[in-house]
């Protein structure tokens, strides 16, 4: 299976979940949640329009450029695979996009042609092995108070690093927009395959990224073994 088949039935699996996740938090969760939260997956509802601007460097480190393609590469889709939102074209975006609170000009987001009603942004810094990021979610219509979610990550410079925090911070936003339930992009895939030469177990992310193979039995595995139990 080629990575375009591998990535479309990612989605597919991943827009599932979520729909089957949003109905059932549809079913448990509190009347007193924001009038905002308004949206599911084949609910018929209207989804939250949410705009997600590339987040920029903090640093001049030269390992940002690649971390920060991996990053917004994974939480773009990740916020596209969710079902929750309605991501707003980055073609519609304005020429200064925020990297930080202060940089949030309201009108340039919250009017046609963005019109967002919510807005997602940061930036991302490398320094030696470790990248920080900072996140925030908007609601831009809500000018007098806008802020939802302020985050910061720090995690080892390297693409799986970077990665891991885009799975985190885009769950923590579906989190908000879904109604209180769990966004699935820190999930992990568990399958059998014979790439080695032998049936054996691997993990990948729910996007299919990331795959390593977890047993080395030199044999057929259908299960990963459980640890001993140490003696209390």
């Amino acid at each position: 299976m080629d990575n375009r088949h591998r990535r479309g039935l990612a989605r597919t699996v991943a827009q599932i979940l979520s729909g089957l996740l949003l109905l059932l938090g549809s079913l448990t969760s509190s009347a007193s949640a924001q009038d905002w939260v308004r949206t599911g997956t084949s609910l018929g509802v209207e989804k939250v329009r949410l705009a997600v601007p590339d987040f920029k460097p903090s640093t001049g480190d030269p390992q940002n450029t690649a971390l920060l393609k991996t990053f917004n590469d994974t939480f773009w889709n990740d916020l596209d695979n969710s079902g929750v939102v309605e991501l707003v074209s980055k073609s519609f975006y304005p020429l200064q996009v925020p990297g930080q609170p202060a940089d949030v000009t309201f009108n340039l987001w919250n009017v046609p042609p963005p019109n967002a009603a919510m807005l997602a942004f940061g930036n991302l810094g490398a320094a030696t092995s470790k990248i920080t990021v900072q996140g925030w979610l908007y609601d831009v219509k809500n000018t007098g108070s806008p802020q939802v979610l302020g985050k910061q990550y720090t995690d080892v410079a390297t693409d799986e690093g970077a990665r891991l925090i885009a799975h985190k911070f885009a769950d923590e936003i579906i989190l908000r927009l879904g109604g209180g339930v769990p966004g699935i992009a820190e999930s992990k895939i568990y399958f059998v395959s014979d790439r080695s030469g032998h049936k054996e177990i691997w993990v990948m992310d729910y996007d299919g990224s990331n795959q390593s193979q977890l047993t080395h039995v030199g044999s057929i595995s259908f299960r990963r073994a459980s640890p001993p139990t140490v003696p209390g």
